[in-house]
């Protein structure tokens, strides 16, 4: 069983329920901060990326008990756009207060480009609101990709199938 901490696209529990494949009911989800990190927007892109900013904080949620499928399922989704899991320790939300003794070790999807250029602080809201609807559009048949993993380019099929869409709404 494993502990992710999530900050971006996949808060929207909808899209993570498409990228598991399954229902959240029984998955235990709590408020939790990455402290030391931020989010951005990418810049010219619908997706953040959380760096390391002394003194800040990233908030997101706890997804607790992960199985190793639902770690496949996530890895696939993610390891398209080049993130990648790290051991981080998480602050937990208690009694709707942070407390820094409340820790508990996590994953973190963390980008590997270096290059990346930032945009503005992230808004889930935003993001919701402009990119959610297709985003979890392109999701359903993305993951249905998961099988050929090995022989497309993943960022240019998702690419394909986020411009196909987005042409029909």
């Amino acid at each position: 069983m494993t502990n992710i901490f999530l900050y971006g696209t996949l808060c929207d529990i909808e899209l993570l329920e498409i990228c598991l494949g399954r229902s959240l009911d029984k998955t235990k989800i709590l408020e939790a901060k990455l402290e030391n990190h931020s989010v951005f927007w990418v810049k010219n892109k619908n997706f953040p990326v959380i760096k390391f900013i002394h003194g800040s904080i990233a908030k997101g949620l706890l997804v607790c008990g992960l199985e190793n499928r639902d770690l496949q399922m996530l890895d696939f989704y993610e390891g398209g756009f080049n993130y990648e899991l790290k051991k981080s320790f998480i602050t937990l939300k208690k009694n709707n207060f942070f407390d820094s003794i409340n820790k508990i070790e996590a994953y973190v999807y963390f980008n590997n480009d270096t290059k990346i250029e930032l945009g503005n602080v992230w808004s889930l809201f935003d993001w919701q609101q402009r990119y959610g609807l297709i985003s979890r559009l392109v999701a359903k048949e993305y993951m249905k990709l998961r099988n050929r993993s090995n022989e497309i380019d993943l960022l240019s099929e998702y690419e394909k199938l986020y411009n196909r869409i987005s042409a029909k709404l």
